[in-house]
């Protein structure tokens, strides 16, 4: 084989090589454009986390708490007690009236709140 035949079969195969390569593109770009509206649409059903800081009644226990604010985002009532205290850098169950606590809570997003 010689250089003509090489620059020849390259030549005979270049448009080929040219539509094989744009299908792959265009294929490629429907599944990722079509993978990004399904998670953006996903996206929209799922709540976010947010913070607020609340004042501790006299019968508050951190149990009460997490059962009033926590979702089923949390796996447990436990986990969402460690991450009251990890928030607030308490190192014992002990909260005292009065205080204030910053607490973790799920809810829409705003921007989907206000869309309704």
């Amino acid at each position: 084989m010689n250089i003509r035949d090489i620059a020849g079969f390259i030549h005979r195969h270049y448009k080929l090589s040219i539509i094989i390569i744009g299908a792959a593109l265009f294929i490629a770009v429907l599944m990722f454009g079509a993978d990004k509206k399904e998670k953006m649409a996903d996206a929209s059903t799922y709540n976010v986390k947010y913070f607020k800081c609340i004042t501790i009644d006299s019968d508050d226990t951190l149990w009460s708490i997490a059962e009033e604010n926590m979702s089923e985002e949390y796996s447990s009532i436990n986990d969402y007690i460690d991450e009251v205290k990890s928030i607030n850098n308490l190192i014992g169950d002990k909260i005292y009236s009065g205080a204030t606590l910053v607490v973790p809570y799920y809810a829409a997003p705003v921007e989907q709140a206000l869309a309704n």
